[in-house]
């Protein structure tokens, strides 16, 4: 490792197999050079207050590669994620261009944003500004925090979605395929939702299971004299933007429960379904207080399928493989990540809202290992688990 960095100021990190060599490597995500002893001194409208990551300088990211028997090497210089030195917060993986390696998305804090492209031979190609993620319509860098990297709008290509800080707006980047994206923050309806906030962690799940992904956002001002520093409240609630199937998302926020009344200093969100009932629940870390535990309790009719991948080829625990279910109502799609949100790890399972599809007409997995999987037939409402099947 280099030793510059053996105590680096690292925001997140994520595992995911960037080889297909059936272990799971380590992306480690670090934010600036920063000290006790060098620590500046910053006032914002006369009063004392936390510097902002201008007054730093960035740092590389790491990768390193497992090599299968309880060690790793680090394989940052050699694979290209080196050289590029942002202010990086949060990490998403997924296979934008479906070539069948997985690629990274790093969110960075007043600097544009990465996406490194996996070109399948162990380097990686930064492709933020040619693919059009690497900053919003304005052109300006936004103060990134967590992201979700999963497809919305049920196309089969995943989207990007990334919180930021008041007066940003949170970024939409809808993906056109051909490895170009276009920003969708605005004709989504998730500009005017979130110009107001400042937010951390994120994810894009079904939380009533019509089929369609919704987005959570965990909300909170970044000083906590924010109030005396610019008037505006340190502690605030969560957000709730549902999808309206149409490429538009409208904030439910005030009709999705008590819980999303509730203030505080929210920082990380973690997703999954904590008692099995076929709902995604939300686990959200807050500063100098107690988590929140938000369960779902949507009531729906609509049904859904957990699906648990088991490797054998493949990582064990199936994560970068890519599910399509087709049913009465359209076709699917998502993959395995435990690496959503900011500061955080979600459920490893593939989850699916059906709508009023009671059974799934065809389930196809793609594992990493490159082995297709094809199911028929299969019922609604059930943890599925699955098993990779051997290249034989």
């Amino acid at each position: 490792m280099h030793p510059e960095l053996a105590n680096a100021f690292s925001a997140a990190a994520g595992w995911f197999d960037y080889d297909n060599d059936g272990y799971l490597d380590l992306f480690i995500v670090n934010y600036v050079k920063w000290s006790a002893e060098t620590e500046p001194i910053c006032m914002s409208n006369g009063i004392h207050a936390y510097c902002a990551p201008d007054s730093f300088a960035g740092l590389p990211n790491l990768l390193f590669h497992n090599n299968g028997d309880g060690t790793f090497t680090d394989v940052s210089e050699q694979s290209g994620i080196f050289k590029h030195v942002g202010k990086g917060m949060g990490v998403a993986f997924a296979d934008y261009d479906n070539d069948g390696f997985v690629d990274i998305f790093v969110s960075n804090d007043t600097f544009r944003n990465f996406l490194f492209h996996n070109n399948g031979d162990g380097t990686f190609t930064e492709t933020g500004l040619l693919s059009g993620v690497a900053y919003p319509e304005s052109g300006r860098s936004v103060a990134g925090m967590g992201v979700d990297f999963r497809d919305i709008d049920n196309d089969g290509l995943p989207d990007i979605f990334e919180t930021a800080m008041y007066n940003d707006n949170f970024l939409l980047f809808r993906n056109l395929g051909k490895g170009e994206f276009d920003y969708a923050t605005l004709k989504s309806g998730i500009g005017q939702a979130t110009h107001h906030l400042t937010a951390w962690g994120t994810g894009i799940f079904d939380f009533d299971n019509d089929g369609w992904k919704d987005i959570f956002t965990a909300n909170s001002a970044i000083l906590d004299n924010s109030e005396e520093v610019s008037h505006t409240p340190y502690h605030l609630p969560n957000t709730l933007l549902r999808n309206n199937r149409k490429g538009k998302f409208e904030d439910v926020s005030k009709i999705a429960g008590s819980g999303f009344s509730i203030t505080a200093a929210h920082r990380g969100a973690a997703f999954g379904d904590l008692d099995n009932d076929g709902r995604i629940d939300i686990v959200i870390n807050c500063l100098n207080g107690p988590p929140e535990i938000l369960m779902n309790r949507s009531a729906s009719a609509n049904h859904w399928l957990l699906l648990s991948l088991v490797g054998s080829v493949s990582n064990r625990d199936g994560l970068g493989a890519k599910v399509k279910v087709i049913t009465s109502e359209g076709a699917q799609y998502n993959h395995a990540t435990t690496s959503v949100s900011y500061g955080s790890s979600s459920d490893k399972r593939v989850h699916f809202g059906l709508g009023a599809a009671a059974k799934i007409d065809e389930l196809e997995v793609l594992w990493p290992s490159g082995i297709r999987q094809v199911l028929t037939h299969v019922a609604a409402d059930q943890i599925l688990t699955l098993r990779e099947p051997s290249r034989k």
